[in-house]
């Protein structure tokens, strides 16, 4: 009867220890473009559209091509291969995931940010 105990425990206590490790190695805080371009490993930066005129998106290949300003002051090219998500051209900040290759970043995801639609669905409301 001991042993099932002990064998209980230390098998929840090994999944734990997982769970822990790969909860902490998918945080990634929020880096600029400089620190970006000195990893080798994936990270996540925030920042904004430079200039909305300026994206792009070649057909052929299915990258969309973009500059993005990090909260320090860098501007960077970015790449994502995918489409345009909702709201895109339209947002005040976005995310991009990915690794900085040969002077681009080569976004993974892009997450975007637009929170005014919701403060103006408020503001209308009362």
């Amino acid at each position: 009867m001991k042993n099932k105990w002990l064998i209980g425990v230390i098998v929840i206590v090994v999944f734990g220890g997982f769970a822990a490790y790969s909860f902490q190695a998918s945080l990634s805080p929020y880096v600029s473009f400089n620190e970006a371009a000195q990893k080798n490993s994936q990270v996540q930066v925030l920042g904004y559209l430079v200039e909305q005129d300026q994206i792009k998106y070649n057909t052929d290949t299915g990258v969309l091509e973009f500059y993005v300003a990090d909260d320090q002051g860098s501007v960077a090219l970015v790449h994502y291969r995918g489409i345009e998500p909702d709201g895109f051209s339209e947002s005040e900040n976005l995310v991009v995931v990915g690794q900085y290759t040969d002077g681009v970043f080569q976004a993974e995801k892009i997450l975007v940010k637009c929170p005014s639609k919701y403060e103006k669905a408020e503001v209308n409301q009362q």
